[in-house]
């Protein structure tokens, strides 16, 4: 890890564990405030606090304020400025009250409202005649072969068969479409975008959610066309909304063909499997979120990665002596409760490529299962051709 000299960042997300490894890899004090407080973020960071309230009512002003308050005021040098993850897809006026305290690293309020605005949204992209799902944001008449999906939702959850959503509910309708769930991860600085790699995802799916967001893997085996079309996809979309900073796009692949799910205007849930590059994912934000520079190449990976989230398959608590498997992070205390389908902890694997990356991890959450005692979940395992699903921080709790 880096000598932590370059300066203070604050991290604000529904999980900050990823951000903050990221930020400290880079060499910066990293100052977490999330819901949370995982063992591995407080060890990572040089404060982290765990923001009032609950996951149903998300995070709220009068709460966020005196946490990121209390974080300056230990901070070793006053914050550079702050990165923020998952939390403000359905509220970025939160992002306009930091930004009016704090220097914000990343999308603006205006960027994150249009992105998350599906009626701007795929607006935009037909007028662009970029290809996505048919989308429309009134009930279909035959809701058979269409998702519902609430705005600003993250992690799957958010996503459900048309025909069960109820007809007043806050909800856009997308045909569901079969392809690989493939997300670009890309630095871009308004103007200008670089991918700096590929990854393939899978669900885990739930009673209720059967489109949860599982795990990913990169690289994810693409032909050379399939890549350079999403490559042009981000660049464009770049350009209309001004992107800036590490963000995703999200597409479901049919051969060559892409189709653009959405876009994750922010570092998301892929930061983990891209850590392994000589040029830390961090350094590659604040330049292009503050400087607007962008890579001068492409980082070179050192291995290839997958990580998976172990879901509780029954109601459990975590033991005083638990021994957790080499790549887990996102540690729960001991004797912290865990509900039934709720999120154990994630599990990092690196390999010679991504099937085999993913094949480890897995094996290692079914390890992770029987040390606890429990059945294992055969969620880890399935996998949607039919996905239309983002992906998205781990941690989203319904």
């Amino acid at each position: 890890m880096s000598e932590p000299a370059r300066g203070s960042l604050l991290i604000v997300a529904v999980s900050g564990r990823a951000l903050a490894r990221a930020a400290a890899d880079a060499g910066y004090v990293p100052l977490v405030a999330d819901f949370f407080a995982d063992l591995d973020t407080q060890a990572l960071a040089h404060t982290a606090r765990k923001v009032p309230g609950d996951m149903a009512r998300g995070f709220q002003w009068e709460s966020l304020e005196p946490v990121l308050d209390a974080l300056c005021a230990e901070a070793p040098s006053p914050p550079l400025g702050l990165v923020y993850g998952s939390g403000f897809e359905d509220r970025p006026e939160l992002l306009d009250r930091i930004a009016a305290r704090w220097m914000l690293l990343g999308n603006e309020a205006a960027t994150v409202s249009a992105i998350n605005d599906p009626g701007r949204f795929f607006a935009v992209l037909t007028r662009m005649a970029i290809s996505h799902p048919d989308t429309r944001l009134e009930p279909p008449p035959d809701p058979e072969g269409w998702v519902a999906k609430r705005p600003g939702g993250a992690g799957g959850s958010h996503i459900a068969p048309a025909r069960d959503r109820p007809a007043a509910s806050n909800a856009y309708f997308q045909r569901l479409v079969s392809g690989r769930s493939v997300s670009a991860l890309f630095a871009s600085d308004e103007t200008q975008a670089a991918v700096l790699g590929f990854s393939e995802q899978w669900g885990a799916p739930a009673p209720g959610r059967p489109w949860r967001y599982g795990g990913a893997a990169q690289p994810a085996l693409l032909g050379a066309e399939a890549a350079e079309h999403m490559g042009e996809i981000v660049a464009r979309v770049t350009t209309e909304f001004r992107l800036k900073g590490l963000n995703s796009a999200d597409f479901l692949l049919d051969g060559d063909a892409p189709l653009l799910l959405e876009i994750n205007p922010r570092p998301g849930a892929t930061l983990d499997i891209f850590a392994s590059t000589a040029l830390p994912l961090m350094d590659i934000h604040v330049d292009a979120a503050l400087h607007n520079r962008l890579p001068a190449q492409t980082p070179a990976f050192e291995s290839a990665a997958a990580s998976v989230i172990v879901f509780a398959p029954e109601a459990l608590t975590i033991p005083q002596a638990m021994a957790w498997p080499d790549g887990a992070a996102d540690l729960p205390k001991p004797a912290e409760q865990i509900d039934k389908e709720r999120p154990i902890c994630t599990l990092l694997a690196r390999a010679e490529s991504g099937d085999e990356a993913r094949n480890l991890v897995q094996m290692r959450a079914r390890e992770l299962l029987a040390a606890l005692n429990v059945a294992e979940n055969p969620s880890y395992t399935d996998r949607f051709s039919a996905h239309n699903g983002p992906v998205d921080e781990r941690r989203v709790r319904d």
